[in-house]
């Protein structure tokens, strides 16, 4: 499979946030809101399944609002898709380590997401006035 690409990981995943009522189902989309929610975790950290929840209410909060989507069915899409390690007795969590079903750039991690989101808003509102004038 290709490395997702910056470019094309911010133009989806803001297309996403923005606009998608239900969750996509073309795979790249499904790995782009999958990716969205790791970024931020550290691969060499063990987190407790609470600080997990807590990460994947925010992200549930900030960019999952319009999809039908909780945080823990967000976590078991993370945990099938490979994203996500989990111990045998579902107390600590990790990232996954080694090569991910959907490869990526790894200079996806240092986008600020909210800002990403908040930006293509303003573009989107901006093309709207333009049109309606």
């Amino acid at each position: 499979m290709e490395t997702l690409s910056t470019s094309q990981f911010k133009q989806r995943f803001t297309a996403l946030v923005l606009s998608a009522r239900d969750w996509p189902r073309k795979p790249q989309d499904h790995h782009v809101l999958l990716i969205s929610a790791v970024v931020g975790l550290a691969p060499d950290r063990t987190y407790s399944e609470g600080e997990i929840n807590q990460h994947l209410q925010r992200w549930c909060l900030r960019f999952g609002q319009n999809l039908p989507i909780d945080h823990v069915t967000l976590r078991r899409y993370l945990i099938d898709a490979g994203y996500l390690q989990r111990d045998t007795a579902g107390q600590a969590y990790r990232r996954a380590q080694g090569p991910l079903s959907q490869p990526f750039d790894p200079e996806i991690e240092t986008l600020d997401l909210d800002d990403l989101v908040e930006q293509a808003a303003r573009e989107r509102e901006e093309r709207r006035r333009k049109y309606s004038a």
